[in-house]
């Protein structure tokens, strides 16, 4: 059988996109015939099979263009062998399309326009005898009492529209979200999965990436006790790559490191507090009893935050703080002096006892300028001959005005620093005394000792003395120390020397750091002293309560020692992490911890199926920090 009339495109005379009917033969036999249906849907092929005898023999001789001889020819009788139907023309796709939309978009408009009719007030349908097939159902009770005035308006833009915007609203992006976000807010982009923000990799590669809708998990009119934020796990499980049943079948394992992702702020070692300086017999009957001598059981949720410095460390650390002292300024060693002696007489007075100037000088102090000193006034501390002038210059105004020249020093040499605060306590009049007699060139000599710390001259050093723990004038020093910076190289290597000076955890003024990390978030970012603890929020989509597991492990009274009792059941210490590491640099996620890490299996000991909740909300939080707007909050609904 010849091909050329097959039922295609690039092959018939009449097949067309834009054609509103087919050939019926095309669609029955597979086989059209050649001229195709009319315009108005009737059949064109009108020259039919005519047998034709030929010395007795009957053969077909239709037409090519009208679908050529048939295959088995006429019959013996000369009626022709292709015994079929009638061709009826079919409608074409593109016409039943066609007219299937124009029937959805009248059903639509009829349906629209029959709910808007009912919705109206004071219409026969109104009030009691409106469609319940056409109510949505009572909204919560917290999302009614938002809705009360505006109504369905209030989160379907459409519902007040005119018919077209119904329409429009039908084929087009029913973006409830946003009416969502306008009263709730979570911490991050509404439209991401947990809200959190993915890399381009990340999002590229799976479905983290995909953006999500607010009714994909929560859908209303559900009734007015209805929790539509309480989710099943087939929902959890709708999102995420690898699917599984329950906690303890197929739930993926806890990462290496869970649950420590940085290190502590204070620098407590577990492992050689409990294996060492809780061994010293001078310490030992200060030595914890349990986990909760010094950890707050009592409020534990997340994190078992420690008692504080008072109840945790004063009894063998505090005598420590107040030996280290803050010299702020050093009288250093001149060659001569260019001080005038009357305007020292003006400034200071007469001395009964003033002995005759000698005929050659001699600086009472041997001493180099401090680097603290030589970062105040911004000179070398090793070259006198640069900074003797401008240091003399300082005394006399010193003398005269008491702190105001030292406040004046550090506003130049640290913008950031609050000089108020840094010399909070410093008597104006014993900085003139004390100016006074290194002006003399004699050495201050104090008129009684220091017993509670604060300021203090002695001999050729303006010093302060830490008063305890948390001391606010040595925390101010110390965050100018850690902030200042500079452009100048010269001027940056006094800063580091300062720095150093004020931060050494065996030197340096109250050692704060040799207990609280410094820390710099970001390699470009500031330092910064972690003064408070560290609440972790990293993991803010996890859950997990202290509180509601320790009355199970029973801390009270076990030894620590015990590793299969009390927080060391789950807590093992690692007696080979390399803890100080973690405080060598200022990256608070380099680190060690002083614990193993946990694993799954710590959790699946209660948590399995018929013994312990295990679903995903129980441990998980979708939304990152969720709350309202300042919109709901100032009740502007």
């Amino acid at each position: 059988m010849s091909n050329s009339f097959d039922y295609k495109f690039d092959r018939s005379n009449y097949e067309r996109p834009n054609n509103r009917f087919v050939c019926g033969r095309a669609t029955e036999w597979g086989k059209p015939c050649g001229r195709g249906p009319n315009g108005d849907g009737t059949c064109g092929g009108t020259a039919e099979c005519q047998p034709f005898n030929r010395n007795g023999r009957w053969e077909c001789r239709r037409a090519p263009q009208d679908g050529g001889p048939c295959a088995d020819g006429p019959g013996p009788d000369g009626a022709c062998g292709c015994s079929m139907p009638p061709c009826v023309p079919r409608r074409s796709m593109r016409q039943q399309r066609w007219r299937m939309t124009v029937i959805f978009i009248g059903i639509a408009i009829a349906l629209i326009a029959v709910f808007t009719q009912l919705s109206t007030n004071g219409d026969i349908f109104a009030g009691s005898a409106r469609l319940a097939a056409l109510d949505a159902g009572d909204l919560t009770g917290s999302h009614a009492g938002f809705t009360g005035g505006k109504g369905c308006k209030t989160c379907h833009d459409a519902h007040d529209a005119k018919p077209t915007g119904w329409i429009q609203a039908v084929f087009g992006k029913n973006d409830l979200s946003a009416q969502c976000v306008d009263c709730h807010k979570f911490g991050g982009p509404a439209d991401r999965p947990h809200n959190a923000v993915f890399t381009a990799a990340t999002a590229s590669n799976d479905k983290m990436g995909k953006k999500t809708e607010c009714t994909m998990c929560h859908t209303e009119h559900k009734g007015v006790d209805a929790d539509i934020s309480t989710l099943d796990n087939k929902q959890c499980a709708a999102c995420h790559k690898k699917s599984f049943s329950t906690f303890d079948r197929g739930h993926p394992k806890f990462s290496k490191q869970f649950p420590h992702f940085r290190r502590t702020s204070i620098r407590f070692n577990h492992a050689s507090h409990l294996n060492k300086n809780f061994l010293k017999p001078e310490v030992k009957d200060k030595a914890p009893a349990s986990c909760t001598t010094c950890h707050q059981a009592s409020s534990a949720q997340r994190s078992v935050e420690p008692l504080g410095f008072e109840a945790s460390c004063a009894g063998c650390h505090d005598d420590q703080i107040s030996k280290r002292n803050l010299v702020v300024l050093r009288l250093p060693e001149f060659e001569e002096t260019s001080i005038d002696k009357e305007a020292v007489l003006e400034a200071c007075g007469p001395v009964a006892d003033e002995e005759e100037e000698d005929e050659e000088f001699e600086s009472v102090s041997g001493e180099e300028l401090n680097s603290v000193g030589a970062f105040l006034m911004n000179v070398e501390p090793d070259d006198p001959e640069a900074y003797s002038e401008a240091f003399q210059n300082l005394l006399m105004a010193m003398a005269e005005e008491g702190t105001v020249p030292l406040g004046g020093l550090l506003e130049q040499s640290a913008k950031t620093a609050n000089p108020g605060t840094m010399f909070a306590g410093l008597n104006p009049e014993a900085v003139k005394r004390m100016a006074c007699a290194w002006a003399r060139n004699q050495e201050y000599e104090l008129p009684a000792e220091p017993q509670y710390g604060g300021w203090y001259g002695d001999i050729v050093d303006l010093i302060y003395r830490p008063s305890g723990h948390a001391d606010p004038v040595i925390k101010a020093w110390l965050e100018m120390a850690i902030s200042a910076k500079s452009d100048d190289d010269d001027v940056s290597e006094r800063i580091s020397d300062m720095r150093e000076e004020l931060l050494s955890a065996r030197d340096g003024a109250g050692a704060c750091v040799k207990c609280h990390a410094v820390t710099q978030d970001t390699e470009e970012g500031p330092l910064r002293i972690e003064w408070n603890y560290h609440k972790d929020t990293g993991q803010s989509y996890q859950t997990y309560s202290h509180g509601q597991h320790l009355s199970l492990v029973n801390p009270q009274g076990v030894k620590l020692a015990d590793p299969t009792q009390g927080c060391a059941t789950c807590h093992k210490l690692d007696q080979k992490a390399d803890f100080a590491s973690g405080f060598k640099d200022f990256n608070p996620k380099t680190f060690s911890s002083n614990f193993a890490s946990l694993n799954k299996q710590a959790c699946v000991q209660c948590h399995t199926e018929g013994r312990v909740r295990q679903d995903c909300q129980l441990c998980h939080d979708y939304h990152k920090e969720p709350g309202f707007t300042d919109r709901v909050t100032r009740n502007e609904n």
